[in-house]
């Protein structure tokens, strides 16, 4: 029986500055750590300790465009972000 995979990478980036990017994957989270300031992403707020997480369904890439900022009350700007990209179709007989 064949199984068709698609091989992923996973990306973590750190932002302490206001931006945006474009997903191009197929998850991505945003995770604010605890004591941290809250964060806004596309107008969702993220707690102090929160996460935002959005998933697609099989064969679908996110390419929309996400921008945030940092709101004030913790200790500092902590926001990683965590993406899914696949890497490539395999086959496996």
């Amino acid at each position: 029986m064949k199984t068709n995979f698609t091989q992923v990478k996973t990306d973590i980036k750190f932002h302490a500055k206001n931006g945006s990017i474009t997903a191009e994957c197929v998850a991505v989270t945003f995770a604010v750590p605890t004591g941290a300031n809250p964060v806004t992403v596309n107008g969702y707020p993220i707690p102090a300790g929160g996460s935002l997480q959005i998933e697609l369904s099989a064969g679908q890439i996110d390419m929309s465009r996400y921008e945030f900022f940092f709101g004030t009350g913790g200790t500092g700007n902590e926001l990683y972000i965590i993406r899914i990209i696949p890497a490539m179709d395999v086959n496996n007989d």
